[in-house]
């Protein structure tokens, strides 16, 4: 079982690299102590990737934690006006998916980093 695993995560190493070529596995621990990936490329300015992992970031995480505010504040508002709780949940999972989409986005477009894990 764990050797499949392991051969698994070496083909989905080599399957990334092929969706981001000349990128570089850069990991990141980020401040609440997990370690995130991401694939990142030089910026124009020649700041190196590392450098554009660790402002990717900082962005991702500035902006999940507004993300959980409006999510949580949303959801006891539904609570509150005793909205149906099946109808809550799938609001919130069309809101997470794209908030995801839009974060990838920036993260790619802004910082030429993409997150992996």
């Amino acid at each position: 079982m764990l050797a499949a695993a392991v051969a698994l995560a070496f083909d989905m190493t080599s399957v990334l690299a092929l969706m981001y070529p000349g990128r570089e596995r850069v990991e990141i621990v980020a401040s609440n102590g997990e370690t995130y990936v991401y694939a990142c490329k030089s910026g124009s300015d020649g700041v190196s990737p590392q450098v554009q992992a660790e402002k990717a970031q900082a962005a991702f995480e500035e902006n999940v934690e507004k993300f959980a505010e409006v999510f949580v504040g949303k959801m006891m508002q539904d609570v509150s006006a005793g909205e149906p709780t099946l109808g809550t949940a799938l609001a919130m999972n069309r809101r997470t998916s794209s908030w995801a989409w839009s974060i990838t986005n920036h993260l790619e477009k802004t910082y030429g980093c993409a997150l992996l894990g």
